[in-house]
């Protein structure tokens, strides 16, 4: 289910306009179809009438092939299925498996980028600062659309923060902090143009505060104030109705996940109150379960720092629900504060850390995505500098493998990634 249950009836004349030449273009490729049709069947019925016929002319010779059509080559080696990682670090956009030591820059980035990356089948899409306005904030002005499969990337339009649609079909695409609008993957416009309601605003750092879309709704958080600036009031607004359900106080958002088809979604997010523990909200009920820290307790107090039995930023939901991977604060003495991955049951509430996975943070929270199986997760740390943190968690494994992505960079790796299925599909 998509945010928006059915066609706005506000659409502007260009997008009216847009429609029509596609309904066009439709209609002009169903005659070509059915024209190539009745002559492949006008030349079947001729060859089949001269053989039954016993023609002795010259014999009905069929239609030579057509040249291929040179295919764009991807810019993905590996074998169909397989999966891959696309990220951003050196000034471009990365694809590879870095488990198997491959890393290859598909493309150069002028301007510079932003940190959060979602992706649509074959299509990644994520910020471009214009080259000429270095005034941009918030991760860029541009939504930028890599399609994996034939290595083209094109500008589908403004603005500073994307998720997809809870059906995972379209963009919801955040034009500044309190306008957002539905796009197509190609960037098509879907609906008007909404506006948050009074006193509330779309999460905008895109670096670490993702946008979350649930079932009929998404989202948004009270506006900061000078004096509580990471506090949020969490709240869903439904934008068909304008009905607002307030969750909580919050610091965090981690995500959300809907079952396909359901009407309903579990949504991820770190609670503004004690110890910042873990909440997960089922928007069925607006029940809201709180889940402690493993390490609480284990960490020591580092001189004021109210680090050592939090939750913080970044994870994601498993692609059946089952599994979220999220971030726990962890130490090491030589360069704390840290973070260390954990698996949490949303079911149960039951966490599991995972061996081999604490990094150094620069900003309070990790990165971490699930490979669209489900069988793999990759992670590392939202930490600016030459160090790159990563790691790869196999199914079934309690302990990740470190991996090696472009060490050399003067750019590493901004807080986000993507897993997609590689090869041609």
């Amino acid at each position: 289910m998509t945010l928006v249950t059915g066609r706005p009836g506000d659409v502007d004349q260009r997008d009216v306009q847009v429609l029509i030449e596609e309904a066009r273009r439709r209609q002009r490729r169903r005659w070509l179809v059915a024209i190539a049709v009745v002559i492949v069947l006008g030349g079947m019925i001729v060859g089949v009438v001269a053989t039954v016929g016993g023609h002795r002319g010259a014999p009905i010779s069929a239609p030579s092939p057509r040249p291929a059509r040179s295919a764009v080559q991807p810019p993905s080696s590996s074998p169909p299925g397989a999966t891959e990682l696309v990220w951003i670090a050196s000034g471009g956009l990365h694809l590879g498996n870095p488990s198997q030591g491959t890393d290859r820059l598909v493309s150069p980035i002028p301007g510079g980028t932003s940190a959060h990356l979602v992706h649509i089948g074959s299509r990644v899409y994520f910020f471009e600062r214009s080259a000429s306005d270095p005034t941009a904030q918030n991760g860029g002005n541009h939504i930028a659309a890599f399609d994996t499969r034939t290595g083209r990337m094109r500008l589908l339009g403004a603005g500073i923060n994307l998720t997809t649609t809870a059906d995972g079909r379209d963009l919801l695409v955040a034009l500044d902090p309190i306008h957002l609008v539905e796009l197509s993957p190609t960037g098509a416009r879907l609906s008007r143009v909404w506006t948050i309601p009074s006193g509330y605003t779309l999460d905008t750092y895109a670096a670490q505060q993702p946008l979350a879309a649930v079932a009929g709704g998404i989202v948004i958080e009270s506006a900061p104030t000078p004096l509580d600036c990471c506090v949020h009031t969490l709240a869903i607004w439904r934008p068909t109705t304008g009905s607002i359900h307030i969750l909580g106080r919050d610091v965090f958002v981690i995500g959300s996940y809907t079952r396909p088809g359901a009407n309903h979604s579990l949504i991820a997010w770190v609670d503004a109150n004690d110890s910042w523990r873990l909440a997960v909200t089922d928007t069925a009920t607006l029940k809201t379960r709180l889940i402690s820290s493993p390490l609480q307790g284990a960490i020591p107090s580092v001189g004021s720092m109210d680090f050592g039995d939090n939750f913080v930023g970044g994870g994601g939901f498993s692609p059946d629900g089952r599994q979220l991977a999220a971030f726990v604060t962890a130490f090491r003495a030589h360069d704390w504060p840290d973070a260390q991955l954990v698996l949490v049951n949303p079911s149960t509430g039951s966490v599991r850390p995972i061996g081999n996975t604490v990094v150094h943070i620069g900003e309070p929270e990790g990165w971490a995505t699930w490979s669209p199986t489900g069988s793999e997760l990759f992670g590392g740390s939202y930490r600016e500098g030459p160090v790159i943190q990563a790691f790869e968690l196999k199914a079934g494994m309690v302990q990740a493998t470190p991996l090696s992505l472009n060490k050399n960079a003067i750019s590493d790796v901004t807080g986000s990634a993507v897993s997609i299925r590689g090869g041609n599909r």
